[in-house]
């Protein structure tokens, strides 16, 4: 069974050979923290339940007028590979949902922070971000 980071730094033993006697946070303190940042829909996730197909890309590669313009599609995006690679260091993830596709996005990279700050060193948010080249399309998109 996978260890977070956080337990691998909660269960070190000091100098005495005691372990700290600190809990963690647990994962559902964030979720309780994604509400309060104002997220109207949030759940807790095991990671192995995201499906990363090589349709998504392809619909970017072929039509998206965001093709080719920055980070967040391809070519520049990791690939599908790296994708699945890096969701299997993870064993849960917080799946934020809401219409409000920039706020969301907000309050994930808030939310970030917070984990973070919380304990959970390896805390990465990823957006999804409007499908077509007008505002308002498709936001909401988790």
């Amino acid at each position: 069974m996978k260890k977070s980071i956080l337990e691998d730094v909660y269960n070190i033993e000091d100098k005495t050979g005691e372990k700290p006697k600190k809990n963690p946070p647990s994962i559902e303190a964030v979720l309780e923290k994604a509400f309060g940042l104002g997220i109207e829909k949030a759940k807790v996730i095991d990671t192995s339940t995201v499906t990363v197909e090589k349709w998504v890309r392809w619909k970017c590669l072929y039509g998206c007028p965001f093709y080719n313009k920055d980070a967040y599609h391809p070519p520049i995006a990791p690939d599908i590979d790296e994708t699945k690679q890096v969701l299997g260091e993870y064993s849960k993830a917080i799946l934020l949902n809401s219409p409000k596709g920039k706020a969301l996005s907000d309050i994930a990279l808030r939310l970030e922070e917070e984990a973070y700050h919380m304990g959970f060193y390896k805390a990465f948010a990823l957006t999804a971000l409007p499908s077509g080249p007008e505002e308002g399309a498709n936001t909401g998109a988790t």
